[in-house]
């Protein structure tokens, strides 16, 4: 997560600012963002988002990244990126690799009709950023489909999940040029569904293949090595045992529940939210295939009796089994 970091510090320094203190006073290492593998924990991470935030006051901070990041910033997801065929292409690389450069949150599209509806959500844990991460989101997103498409693409309209800026509110509609909600439950970016499979006038297939090959065997390696990820599986298929305590997920991981626990604080989040996801997961891709019974399916997400698994399953998400089942 340097990456976030590196294009912070030249935001910094664009206006004038001496980011070197602040990273400081987060805790990271300025010399270590020139580390393209260096990853920090998502608390040290956002911290100089933070005190940045507090530091200027200016709600519209975050639209300053145009200027200060690069394609290159994000690594082989940033070139190959610039040379998807389409803007199809280049948003599922994003959907596919964004967690080589920043593995907190998952972007997902979905076409609805006349409209493709990019969003995104928290990945695990709490994640309390400042608005103007949110903001240095999206705007680089946008930017990086204008740079590709052209500087006439405007979405239909873009949602944040932090409040309306107490000023600046003009700078952001000149930069997005469309109708813009905050205080949202989902972020999103919407586009006229007609602009997505347009040929790219910088297109290259080959490029873009050579890149993902190289993204996927880094992402393979992330994932591997991801505590989170690593204690998500090793509960998924402890599950269906019903043996998915901490005490033998941690003996999977090799080493102990207290070591097990301060690894996952790091990453903000606990053994008991990721066993909640993974049953919550689990569940809701059973409950899309007709061949497991409610009953069998409160098994393999480690529930003693159905009516456990039901309650627990209304409080993730509002519809009982069977509602989610008809719904899906």
């Amino acid at each position: 997560m340097a990456t976030t970091g590196r294009i912070l510090w030249r935001m910094l320094e664009l206006r004038g600012i001496d980011p070197a203190p602040l990273y400081k006073e987060a805790g990271l290492d300025p010399e270590s963002l020139d580390n393209p593998r260096t990853r920090y924990p998502v608390k040290e991470a956002i911290l100089p988002w933070r005190l940045a935030s507090e530091l200027l006051d200016d709600p519209a901070f975050g639209l300053s990244i145009v200027k200060a990041w690069q394609p290159s910033d994000f690594h082989a997801l940033g070139c190959a990126f610039l040379a998807s065929t389409t803007l199809r292409d280049a948003l599922n690389r994003l959907i596919r690799y964004n967690a080589t450069v920043y593995s907190m949150i998952g972007y997902s599209i979905d076409v609805c009709d006349d409209r493709a509806i990019l969003s995104y959500s928290k990945q695990h844990g709490v994640l309390e950023e400042p608005a103007i991460l949110e903001d240095t989101r999206w705007a680089v997103v946008l930017d990086g489909c204008r740079r590709i498409y052209g500087a006439d693409l405007n979405p239909l309209e873009v949602s944040f999940w932090h409040g309306e800026p107490k000023s600046g509110l003009e700078e952001f509609l000149a930069y997005f040029r469309c109708p813009l909600r905050f205080d949202e439950p989902v972020a999103r970016m919407i586009f006229p569904v007609d602009v997505l499979d347009r040929p790219l006038p910088a297109a290259n297939r080959e490029l873009a293949l050579t890149l993902d090959h190289s993204l996927s065997s880094y992402l393979a390696k992330l994932q591997h090595n991801d505590i989170v990820s690593r204690t998500k599986t090793a509960i998924s298929n402890n599950l269906p045992s019903g043996n998915a305590t901490i005490q033998a997920v941690a003996a999977t991981l090799h080493m102990s529940p207290r070591n097990l626990q301060r690894k996952l604080s790091a990453e903000d989040t606990t053994y008991r939210k990721l066993v909640d996801t993974v049953r919550q997961e689990m569940a809701e891709s059973y409950l899309t295939q007709e061949n497991f019974t409610i009953a069998e399916i409160g098994y393999l997400t480690g529930f003693s009796s159905q009516a456990a698994f039901a309650r627990a399953f209304k409080r993730w998400t509002g519809l009982t089994p069977q509602d989610f089942r008809v719904a899906a």
